[in-house]
């Protein structure tokens, strides 16, 4: 009975978070997954194809979002939220 209340409240969870990142952008979620990564600011932009600047733009606009002091929250609701 244990595990089935908490498999539902982690289902529950999740479903929060996904909530959260119904405010987001298609751009900003993608460097939100990369925030889940561990990825830097560099490494985000050379993936996504991106300007550093762009990137940090974004960044800073997630963490706005989401209620986040650093990106290390962030990446922790990415993964919370099962992205990619």
């Amino acid at each position: 009975m244990r595990l089935l209340g908490t498999a539902a409240g982690r289902a529950s969870d999740r479903d929060r978070t996904r909530a959260l990142l119904r405010g987001l952008t298609e751009r900003e979620t993608q460097v939100l997954a990369c925030l889940g990564e561990g990825l830097s600011n560099a490494r985000i932009a050379r993936r996504l194809h991106l300007s550093e600047a762009t990137v940090k733009g974004h960044v800073s606009r997630v963490l706005d979002e989401l209620g986040c002091a650093n990106r290390t929250q962030a990446g922790l609701i990415a993964r919370d939220a099962g992205l990619p």
